[in-house]
Parts: C-alpha cells; structure tokens; sequence
C-alpha cells in the first residue's frame, strides 16, 4: 500500500470530527469487548477487542446508559467528564460509556500494515452492528442495567451512526443525541466551501475580495517551478505537513482547508476580515491571505494517528465520498482542478483500481437508499447543527417527524453543542437549543 504524504494527512485529518480538549485526563483504565469482525457471516467466528470507557460516578440502579459513539478517530478518556450524556448522566443517575470505532485508536482488528483486503469489515453497517451488540451485551452482564433505557450521542460521523442506531434498532436504542450528523451521503459535495464565501462575504465585499485574489495568486504563483518554492519558502515551518513535500495541489487544499475552518468561534468571520483587511499598500493579497493561513493553521491542521487517517480514507473511498468540489460558483476558490478525479486518483492509487468512481456511486446511491439521506423519518432523535459548520449542508435541514426536533443554530459551527466552554455562552439560541434536547432526552428515557 503506498505511503500517505505528510501533507495528505492533514488534508484528510480535516475530513474527520475533531479531537475536542476536554480539560483534565479523566482517570478511567480501558476497558475491552470481545467484539464479532463480521456481523453478516454466521460461519465467520473470529474476534477482536473493541475498546470502550465507562464511568458510573453518577449511576444508581435503573439509570439509562448513555453511550458515546466514537467516530473517525481515536477516541479519548477525557470527553467521559463533558458533553451531553455526561450531563444527562449526572442529572438522571446514569451509566457514561464511550464505545471506539472499529479500526480507529486501539480498536483495530488487524493492527499496523494491514492489506487491502483486511479493510473490508470497515464499513458503517459492520459499526452499527457493533454498537448493537455492544449494547445487548452490557445490558445483559447485570442485572440493574436490564431495565435501563439507552441514548446514544455522536457528533459528526457518529452523529450519522447515532441516528441510524435509533433507525435501525429501535428497540434497543430509545433516543439519539446527534450533533453535526451529515445524512445525505454525496461524492459531489460542492457546498462545503459555499460556507466560507457565506462567512467572509457576510462580513464585507472587501473581505471576500481578499481571500478570492489571494487564492488567485497563489495559484498563478504555484504554476511555474519558481513560484513553488516561493510558495514553499513562505508557508515553511506550518503545522500542515512538510512544505518542502507538497506539491500544488495539497497546498492549495490546505488552504482552502484552513480558510474554511469548521471548528470556528462564533466571531470567526469578523475576526478574520479584520486581519485580512489589516494590510498595507504594498502587501500583495496572497501575502496577507499566508500570514493568516500561518495564524491559524495550527487550529485545523494536526498531527492525526496514520492508522485513523487510513480508515476515514477507507471510508470515503468507499461508502461516503464527500469530495470537496469547487465546482459552486458561491465559494470563493475559483479553480479548474477537479476534486474528484484528484480524490479518486488517490483511492485507487492507495487501495487499488478496482476503487474507482463507479464502485463508489453505487455504494453512495445504496446508502441514501437505505438510510433515507435527509428524508429519514426517525423518532425521538434531537439533531443540532450550525449555519458555520460546513456539514450542515449534507445534514437534516427540517424536522420531519414531530417528536425529531432539528435545530439550526445561527453561528454555530461543527459539533458546538458538544463543547463544554465560554462558546456556548456567546449564543443563546445554542443554549436555547441544548435546554430543550436535555429536557426531551429526560423525556424520553424516564
């Protein structure tokens, strides 16, 4: 299998839900489930270890479970002292579980220099079913849990898994918490950088006007050998990957990616025109457009575990696409570079030519088929997004069940309801949003 660049990690590490600093180390030990490698072979017998926390400091007898679902990438102990089913947990009297995704962290089955082959059981199907029996076997181990009402919570892919959990295994899941959940699984997802034209245009004309020539010369100077190592002397020392690796084209996806960060504040915007409109006379606008990206690029770029970088890569080469294109006329990227060949360039290249475009439409038709993309009629699933948060375009947009409320938070970005700090308490209406989805969840789960 070819070597992933340094520079391809932190554009696809971007791709992925983000690792949340949730303050102190929570002291909990791993704990391990003896977990089936696939659900749909009955004579297939083999096993792993699936790695999951817990924490009953809150719990009594006949208190719901509360289980975190981990998404694309390594799950972390400290989200066990935060967040929605910690909170519920702490006013209900329930049991905290933090279950890890199949081949992310230390729950992979195959370890280290797996083949092609070996990533077939990674699917989102084979997660659900893990999830499931997870939870029949936890509830069946003691006898005070065989009672207890179950709420899964997840944000971003596994916000996806929480509500097909509470879709698909109704009677074993009895509400769903899902933050940032993209539902319409697209290979063409033209709207993703639509809302960072939204943010800077929302700001001033100037501002957007900055960031479109910025990009403009940085593409022109990236198109001659001179220019790339213009480019490379000025972006030396980022936190994105080595520079001296890069080639055109990461470098302008990750640009683009830090342009249009998603983990953003809700004064993101503002804050940001203000700098890029800070400039003088004789800054050219890919100057000014570097210095920011240098600013802030050690907020979207980050060291990810390569294991969890090749999963998510799996993932998307194969069931959920998600090409960033910049085919829409309301991003601010103006580029002739087709996303999706160099994305499916980069699948076959990596795990082989039978992972091509075809394969993957088909599987992107079958899961909205299946799944219902944002038609999904669900019950007691509470859905929260953000107008800044790039995914809410691929998720629910309305609510269409009457006891599946959706809340779209203006200023909001990716999974804001999951945090924990000052955030929240700079938009009322997340607050307004979150006081509601705990009072139906105690609803649902008395």
């Amino acid at each position: 299998m070819p070597r992933v660049p340094l520079a391809l990690m932190a554009i696809l590490g971007a791709l992925q839900g983000a690792v949340v600093d949730q303050g102190e180390p929570f002291p909990v030990e791993d704990q391990w489930f003896e977990q089936y490698l696939d659900h749909f072979n009955p004579m297939d017998n083999r096993t792993f270890s699936l790695r999951y926390f817990e924490n009953g400091e809150f719990y009594r007898p006949g208190g719901p479970i509360l289980l975190e679902i981990g998404g694309e990438v390594t799950v972390e102990p400290s989200s066990m002292r935060s967040g929605p089913n910690y909170e519920l947990g702490r006013r209900m009297g329930g049991m905290i579980l933090l279950l890890e995704h199949r081949y992310y962290g230390k729950s992979d089955p195959f370890g280290e220099n797996k083949t092609v082959d070996e990533y077939q059981y990674l699917t989102a199907e084979q997660a659900l079913e893990d999830i499931a029996y997870f939870i029949e076997s936890y509830k069946s181990k003691t006898p005070s849990f065989r009672q207890s009402k179950v709420a899964v919570f997840g944000c971003s892919y596994a916000g996806t898994l929480a509500t097909w959990m509470r879709y698909k295994f109704p009677h074993l899941v009895d509400a769903a918490w899902a933050s940032s959940a993209p539902l319409r699984i697209t290979l063409d997802f033209y709207e993703y950088y639509e809302v960072a034209g939204e943010l800077y245009s929302n700001v001033s004309s100037e501002c957007i006007a900055i960031v479109r020539q910025g990009y403009r010369e940085a593409k022109v100077l990236l198109a001659t050998p001179e220019g790339l190592e213009q480019v490379r002397a000025t972006f030396e020392g980022w936190s994105c990957g080595n520079v001296t690796e890069m080639g055109s084209i990461e470098i302008l996806a990750t640009i683009r990616m830090v342009l249009s960060n998603q983990y953003n504040s809700p004064h993101y915007g503002r804050e940001s025109c203000a700098f890029l409109q800070d400039k003088n006379s004789s800054t050219t606008c890919f100057e000014q457009l570097a210095a920011f990206v240098l600013m802030k690029d050690e907020e979207v770029c980050f060291d990810d575990d390569i294991g969890d970088v090749m999963a998510w890569s799996y993932q998307t080469c194969t069931q959920f696409g998600f090409s960033f294109t910049l085919s829409s006329m309301l991003q601010p990227f103006k580029d002739s570079e087709s996303m999706i060949d160099v994305d499916m360039k980069f699948c076959s290249e990596t795990f082989g030519d039978e992972f091509d475009i075809d394969q993957l439409q088909r599987s992107i038709a079958r899961m909205n088929r299946v799944y219902g993309s944002t038609e999904l009629k669900v019950t007691k699933v509470v859905t929260i997004q953000g107008t800044q948060d790039p995914w809410n375009k691929v998720g629910l947009q309305r609510q269409t069940q009457i006891d599946a409320p959706v809340f779209l938070v203006p200023g909001a970005s990716h999974c804001a309801d999951t945090y924990d700090n000052d955030y929240e308490q700079e938009l009322p209406l997340l607050q307004q949003a979150k006081r509601l989805a705990y009072s139906l969840l105690i609803k649902w789960l008395q």
